[in-house]
């Protein structure tokens, strides 16, 4: 009898050791992933957002669209393929794109990355397109600005600048420097 218990013990001295090491280990228990430094974790997230905006006359004043967008803590938001359109000079709808864009802390002003991508009009009805690196959208100021390099195209016109602002409220697009353009004539009827 003692044999047998000496036996028993020795058979469930390991099986015990196993089920330790499988179960109570804290060397077996996974790991979170570390947090990467800087990166921040949404409050929450959405899918194909869109949003409006409408002046005090309750007309539409802008919109967006977003494949998605994550909202923080600080209420800085990032965006992803974002599109606004807004009111352009002659009352032309502008439509920006780009493939990212956000919101920094506390403010409601959206910065679109690049390449942006502008179809608007000039002010004598043309359409344009214009490109650049990156554009703040300013809902509240209701203004387009940036002082990145901006190219721009249209039928009668070429060029680039450094920088733009454009106001949607009252009409206005300025290019801020160093401003390049090509005229092509307009041919004249007789």
């Amino acid at each position: 009898m003692n044999r047998l218990k000496s036996a028993l013990i020795w058979l469930a001295l390991p099986l015990m050791v196993a089920a330790w090491l499988l179960f109570g280990s804290p060397a077996m228990e996974p790991e979170a992933p570390p947090e990467a430094e800087g990166d921040k974790v949404p409050r929450y997230s959405l899918k194909g957002v869109e949003w409006t905006r409408l002046n005090q006359q309750g007309q539409r004043d802008f919109t967006a669209t977003a494949e998605s967008a994550d909202y923080y803590d600080d209420e800085s938001a990032r965006y992803e393929q974002l599109k606004v359109n807004v009111l352009g000079i002659s009352k032309t709808p502008w439509n920006l794109t780009s493939p990212n864009g956000e919101a920094p802390p506390h403010e409601r002003r959206i910065s679109m990355r690049g390449p942006v991508n502008v179809e608007g009009a000039w002010p004598d009805g043309e359409p344009v397109t214009l490109q650049m690196a990156q554009l703040w959208v300013d809902p509240d100021k209701r203004q387009l600005q940036t002082n990145e390099g901006v190219q721009f195209e249209s039928t009668s016109r070429k060029g680039k600048s450094k920088g733009l602002q454009a106001d949607w409220e009252k009409q206005t697009v300025q290019l801020l420097g160093d401003v390049r353009m090509e005229y092509v004539p307009k041919p004249q009827s007789r």
